[in-house]
């Protein structure tokens, strides 16, 4: 039995101390898919605490068809962009496109390395908070968390067609929406 459906049962059985297990588990990606929704911190947190209330009242209805962490991170997205909708968000999109995101992996690199990786991060980011709130999600679940395709859709909602393609779109956009950015910042250093 999986650590998470452990946690689940005992959380149901009674004891706070594993819902508290589970929330320090996933507090990190439950608060990255709700601020991807929502652009101020204060609302993605205030989604983020209603996410884990709801999951900890709806526990007993948890169905044990997906992993937790699939219906879990269902919950946070919905709530977010219930959230969202009261507040009445504006977004932009920018869903036209073709290539693959590649983030690369951290490990021993030079300092100028490591200061480009992060600028690389920062305007990934910018571009990202840039989305409307369902693709930078959608982005975010597959490449940022590795999630698996079929299980990003079953979080967003979409088919799975819908959700590669909509991917496929995003993918041709940050690229030429990251190599744009970036190719005016080497045209100022100039």
């Amino acid at each position: 039995m999986d650590e998470d459906i452990r946690l689940v049962d005992r959380t149901l059985g009674g004891d706070q101390a594993a819902f508290e297990q589970l929330v320090l588990r996933y507090q990190d990606y439950v608060f990255t898919i709700t601020h991807r929704v929502l652009p101020s911190r204060e609302d993605a947190e205030e989604a983020a605490q209603d996410t884990f209330l709801k999951v900890y009242s709806t526990l007993g209805a948890f169905e044990r068809k997906s992993k937790f962490s699939t219906w879990l991170y269902t919950i946070a997205y919905r709530t977010a962009v219930d959230t969202a909708r009261r507040k009445k968000l504006d977004a932009t999109s920018i869903d036209d496109g073709n290539s693959y995101l590649q983030i690369a992996d951290e490990g021993s690199v030079s300092p100028a390395e490591e200061a480009y990786q992060q600028d690389l991060s920062e305007q990934l980011q910018e571009a990202l908070k840039r989305l409307k709130p369902e693709d930078s999600t959608l982005i975010t679940l597959f490449y940022l968390h590795e999630k698996p395709v079929k299980e990003v859709a079953e979080i967003m909602g979409l088919s799975l067609s819908n959700a590669k393609t909509k991917l496929h779109r995003l993918r041709e956009s940050l690229k030429y929406t990251l190599s744009k950015q970036l190719k005016a910042e080497i045209q100022d250093l100039l």
